[in-house]
């Protein structure tokens, strides 16, 4: 049995910390057994993608939603009948899975419908000589033996010839039974010569006449209704409600390609198998991914402030005040004993000199220090050029919108009943920015509006200069010469030293709301 797959990943806007520490921490746990796979929640930005190409790792895929789908419970995988079967073998099948009903599909298995015991009742009660089905059908539900056979499919009307029934040469009949009696010589070849079907059987008349219908293929008795169906990938919670509606139990689960799965009943209990993750760089839901409260988190590995995460169980989590989560994964991976190959190790010292700007910025700590140069001496990696050329590659805002330059690393964040976002860019083009402030304040402030937001703040960091200029929208003017005890606040003010938000924005914020 495959083992249950688990999911790691960062906040909604990926940068560099968030995307190589899930990489580094899903190649953890690969190494001690688990299933892990790193993805991403959002667009990689430029530092990132020349990060990845420099090791040559491959970008992690998009992850949109961790809901319960239909293919994470237990459903009823493989139930389905073929269209061509017979009644009496789909009546079997129901009572031997104890099921009522069951989708009918192709011979390439595309859904063609939904077959239920009152439809099978329903022929049973308003049945007629009219068949059609397979010559092979007939001759396995009557038990019987060939005696001629012109055609593989059998439509039309049946004879049962029991002695008390003229045998006619009708062009609408297509086969004639023959119930336990013989059929002399002269019959038989003028039955030959017109090519009409003949099959023998021992069963006595009403019993040859119940199994004869019995043979009919299932497909005939559909209804001719529109009927449900469900996509794998549907959220479970949305098709309960849905089904409900509908007023049916049973429904056909599908792939992508109207390929049947199987069955799924709403009056079952199904088993959930909901979605494993680990966060890493984040552990608040509103940075997270969306149906977050749909999966089991088992793990968190991250450096910022406590969030509003809930879990049913006890999990492994991992905070640590540093200046990048990269730092706390090279403790995991020298506490596991595990080797870290070249790649890895990219990813890791990558991580860290962003989120610490060359540890420069002020959330550096000593911790982060001594691993970069530990990383640095088993690479044999000149970080300090590297970062050069990583930063060089990341900080250019050429091709980008203005809107792609406000969300590059945009975070939202939430005290008590009050909603705000701080954005951050690291970039050499600062004056790129600052020409055309008055369009990117407007934007903020229509995003503001529209998100319901208290206020938004753009950090535009200048590592060479050591600071940050900042842009907001109209609202938190006062706030913010309050929080960083400024004389002027205008915008585009320049505040030496600022760096980080994590450490140097959001506290001062968050108190000032209080």
């Amino acid at each position: 049995m495959a083992r249950e797959k688990v999911y790691v990943f960062g906040h909604q806007h990926p940068d560099t910390d968030s995307v190589t520490s899930a990489i580094s921490v899903a190649y953890l746990k690969r190494r001690l057994g688990v299933n892990a796979e790193a993805r991403i929640l959002g667009d990689i930005n430029k530092e990132t993608n020349f990060v990845l190409n420099y090791f040559k790792v491959k970008e992690p895929k998009y992850l949109d939603s961790v809901r319960l789908q239909i293919k994470d419970v237990d459903y009823y995988k493989g139930y389905h009948v073929n269209e061509n079967s017979t009644i009496i073998d789909t009546y079997k099948y129901f009572n031997e899975l104890g099921i009522t009903g069951a989708p009918v599909v192709d011979k390439n298995k595309k859904i063609k419908g939904v077959i239920t015991s009152k439809d099978i009742v329903g022929r049973i009660i308003d049945s007629n000589n009219y068949l059609e089905t397979s010559y092979d059908n007939l001759v396995k539900c009557l038990d019987g033996k060939t005696i001629f056979r012109f055609d593989d499919k059998i439509s039309g009307k049946v004879i049962v010839n029991d002695n008390n029934i003229e045998i006619k040469n009708d062009k609408n009949v297509n086969t004639i039974i023959v119930v336990n009696k013989e059929i002399n010589e002269k019959e038989l070849e003028k039955l030959k010569e017109d090519k009409i079907n003949v099959v023998k059987t021992n069963f006595e008349l009403f019993e040859t006449l119940r199994k004869v219908m019995n043979s009919e293929y299932i497909k005939n008795l559909m209804n001719d209704d529109k009927f449900y169906k469900f996509n794998q990938n549907d959220n479970f919670y949305e098709f309960l409600k849905e089904a409900r509606k509908l007023g049916h139990n049973n429904y056909p689960v599908v792939g992508r390609h109207n390929e049947c799965l199987g069955l799924i009943r709403v009056t079952d209990k199904n088993i959930k198998h909901n979605k494993k993750v680990i966060l890493v760089d984040h552990n608040e839901s509103s940075q997270s991914v969306d149906g977050l409260n749909e999966a089991n988190i088992i793990e968190v590995v991250d450096h910022h402030k406590i969030g509003d995460l809930s879990t049913s169980d006890p999990i492994n989590f991992r905070n640590m005040a540093v200046g990048s989560t990269n730092t706390i994964v090279y403790q995991m991976f020298r506490e596991r004993l595990i080797d870290i190959p070249y790649e890895i190790a990219g990813m890791m010292i990558s991580g860290i000199l962003s989120d610490t700007l060359c540890l420069t910025s002020s959330t550096t700590t000593d911790l982060d220090r001594i691993t970069v140069e530990l990383l640095a001496r088993q690479m044999k990696l000149d970080y300090k050029s590297y970062y050069r050329e990583m930063i060089k590659a990341g900080t250019s805002i050429e091709g980008l919108t203005k809107m792609e330059v406000l969300t590059q690393d945009y975070k939202n964040f939430q005290l008590e009943d009050k909603k705000y976002a701080v954005s951050q860019i690291i970039t050499l083009d600062i004056d790129s920015i600052m020409k055309d402030k008055d369009e990117y304040i407007s934007i903020m402030e229509e995003r503001c509006k529209n998100q319901d937001l208290e206020f938004i703040l753009f950090i535009i960091t200048d590592v060479l200069n050591n600071g940050s200029y900042l842009l907001y929208t109209s609202s938190c003017g006062e706030m913010l010469a309050e929080s960083f005890n400024l004389d002027d606040v205008y915008e585009g003010v320049f505040i030496k030293g600022l760096t980080s938000r994590k450490k140097q924005v959001i506290p001062y914020l968050n108190e000032y709301i209080k």
